[in-house]
């Protein structure tokens, strides 16, 4: 009997659950998209949070938002180079992001990737369709940095298009 009733009282909470979960999904998709100063500064009665800051900051994140959602970026199959792959807990994280900055430097108008897969902190540089076209940047890019010679080669990959 005290099975059964733990039972029912799992049933009714997970159908509380579904039925609160669709009708948050329901208002969420109904409502207007405001930024966070928005949100923050709407008064529901409870109270009303005022911010003072330099108009820039909002100006700053909404470009970043919409330089997010104005161009859709589609994935594809394609090729990266691969400049660094370390393991090492302490060093690679910190190495991997010096060797974006560089790259980044250097070659502006390139994506720079910077992932980690534990435990692994990888650099790849580009969005190739082509093989050639990899390795073409690959001896370019080794041209400017020949140090990362040992651990460069081409990636199959997931690319923006």
């Amino acid at each position: 009997m005290n099975e059964m009733m733990k039972n029912f009282k799992f049933l009714l909470f997970t159908i509380f659950l579904a039925v609160s979960g669709g009708l948050q999904a329901q208002d969420e998709s109904t409502s207007v998209r405001q930024n966070i100063f928005e949100v923050l500064q709407a008064s529901d009665g409870a109270g009303k949070v005022i911010i003072h800051q330099d108009k820039r900051i909002e100006n700053l994140i909404n470009q970043k938002q919409t330089a997010k959602t104005g161009r859709e970026a589609t994935l594809g199959n394609g090729y990266r180079v691969q400049v660094f792959s370390s393991n090492e807990q302490r060093t690679g994280k910190v190495e991997a992001f010096k060797i974006e900055k560089e790259i980044r430097e250097a070659f502006p108008n390139t994506g720079v990737y910077v992932n980690y897969n534990s435990p692994f902190w990888k650099v790849r540089v580009g969005d190739f369709s082509s093989v050639d076209e990899a390795q073409a940047f690959r001896n370019k890019l080794l041209e400017v940095f020949p140090d990362l010679r040992s651990q460069t080669y081409v990636v199959r990959d997931q690319i923006v298009k």
